[in-house]
């Protein structure tokens, strides 16, 4: 909840400042042009995946990196469409395949990256008793 507010509080403030520079009637050409490209991109979205499949496959990405971009130019696309200065602004960085791999470092644990100091490797050697 603390999260949102914080967002919230940006969003507001973004899009004040945008609107005092470019007027209300620039804010919403803005709303409008970022929520017809976000449309576009969905709907371009298939010929990207297609792109990123061969890069897999020629080993120039991983899997994980092939969902993290996809997701994230989804993701992208969808805050695109979502009115507000402040999503427009992350969702065009969502586009760029840079920083969908460094948002998809940080959210998703890799399993060489993934170092747990509570597990001790253990060998049970039962004694026979005479």
């Amino acid at each position: 909840m603390l999260y949102f507010l914080i967002y919230l509080f940006f969003e507001i403030l973004t899009t004040y400042e945008f609107a005092t520079i470019f007027t209300p009637f620039g804010l919403f050409l803005e709303v409008l042009f970022s929520a017809i490209v976000g449309i576009i991109i969905i709907k371009d979205l298939n010929f990207s995946l297609f792109e990123n499949m061969q890069r897999v496959l020629k080993r120039e990405i991983t899997e994980q990196e092939f969902i993290s971009i996809g997701l994230f130019r989804f993701v992208g696309a969808i805050l695109l469409i979502i009115p507000g200065v402040l999503t427009d602004i992350i969702g065009v960085l969502l586009m760029f395949e840079f920083f969908a791999k460094w948002f998809a470092r940080k959210i998703f644990i890799s399993k060489e990256n993934y170092k747990n100091n509570d597990i001790i490797e253990v060998e049970i050697i039962e004694e026979k008793k005479i």
